[in-house]
């Protein structure tokens, strides 16, 4: 891990050219954030050459943190070559001098605090690196929260959040297929996108949910290429779909987690266009699903116009979509190629539970099925 937290630093040297580059003269107000998987850390800079860089030596590109001002309060950067390696960013300076004194390196401005969207600190009091996390999710907040992060109150403020995808290039898939909202046609040149950790809309989803659709979930499958699809849709012709998928397809793609199950976010906006408007994202930093492995998903879907995916818990995906129901009611189903078992299945309705009460409701809350579709409408 050491060597890893060298790399970086020798890294960040060379992409300066020797001395860092601040953030008041960095070419645009973006914020880019990488995570390295063998320590647990992630980076937050304005220097977009240091992120291909920090790649090339193992580091994971996850597009961008949010939108900071290019004026505003200062925070300083902060590196600590101890313990394998950590960064910090903090407002205070005299936090800065401290850490100084007890052998941390000061790295300069990394950026600038201001605007209305708080920046929220969290501290893992258990891990030796990556030690520190910093979010503008509520939800992620929340969640490290509960499993033992100790938070640090707000530490700085953002103007916005850019959506921009990583670096990876999103590929074109269900070429020639892609009907509107998600409904299947031949129609020739339409295609969906499918992008690697495409960053998540920002939001706070602090409403109740307008469904609110989870179970345990086991998938197998003796294929090369096997799925199932947990999915909320309009009711109706191309009223969309939003949704997450567990997939296993064969190959050596890290990018987009190919040889093992990965987690896929669908978002076919009701009305979205036949040429990239709907897409896939696969979560390589989601949590790792075995073949035969029963997990949590949940899928909501907001009045406000975006979508929330979880797996055990965990919050994967969060995207601006519409869905628009017929008769009041929306389609909840899953759909499969391989062998899966629900369990524990719910609907929630503007917070109520109407797990047997919707209009065709599931004719049970645990079942085991083999490839096609089992439905209800809520």
């Amino acid at each position: 891990m050491k060597s890893n937290r060298l790399k970086l630093f020798i890294a960040t040297l060379l992409v300066a050219g020797g001395t860092f580059v601040l953030a008041d003269k960095a070419e645009a107000s973006t914020l880019y954030r990488a995570y390295n998987p063998n320590t647990g850390e992630h980076l937050y800079t304005q220097n977009h050459n240091e992120i291909p860089v920090i790649v090339s030596h193992g580091w994971k590109n996850e597009g961008t943190a949010w939108e900071a001002p290019n004026n505003g309060a200062l925070v300083y950067r902060m590196f600590n070559p101890n313990n394998g390696g950590d960064h910090f960013y903090t407002l205070n300076s005299n936090e800065r001098d401290h850490l100084k004194k007890v052998g941390w390196r000061y790295e300069g401005i990394s950026w600038h605090s201001g605007g209305s969207i708080p920046v929220y600190r969290l501290y893992n009091p258990n891990a030796k690196s990556g030690t520190h996390h910093y979010t503008i999710l509520t939800n992620e907040r929340d969640h490290l929260k509960k499993i033992g992060w100790r938070y640090e109150g707000v530490a700085f403020y953002a103007n916005g959040h850019s959506a921009s995808s990583s670096s990876v290039k999103p590929r074109h898939v269900d070429v020639n297929v892609t009907g509107v909202g998600g409904k299947e046609q031949s129609i020739p040149g339409s295609y969906r996108l499918l992008y690697s950790n495409k960053p998540f809309d920002q939001a706070q989803l602090s409403n109740v949910a307008t469904v609110d659709f989870s179970a345990d979930v086991t998938l197998t499958g003796n294929s090369n290429d096997y799925e199932t699809q947990f999915v909320i849709a309009g009711n109706g012709e191309g009223s969309g779909q939003i949704g997450v998928e567990l997939h296993y397809q064969a190959g050596s793609d890290a990018n987009f987690a190919q040889g093992w199950i990965n987690t896929t976010n669908i978002n076919f906006p009701a009305g979205a266009g036949t040429a990239g408007q709907q897409y896939y994202s696969v979560n390589t930093n989601a949590p790792r699903v075995a073949k035969g492995q029963q997990v949590h998903l949940q899928v909501k879907y907001f009045a406000s116009g975006y979508m929330q995916t979880f797996v055990g818990g965990k919050l994967v995906g969060q995207y601006k979509t519409k869905l628009v129901p017929g008769s009041n009611a929306y389609i909840l189903h899953d759909s499969t190629r391989g062998t899966v078992k629900i369990r524990n299945l719910k609907v929630f309705k503007n917070g109520t539970d109407v797990t047997r009460e919707g209009q065709v409701p599931f004719k049970a809350t645990s079942f085991d099925f083999s490839n096609g579709s089992i439905s209800g409408a809520y």
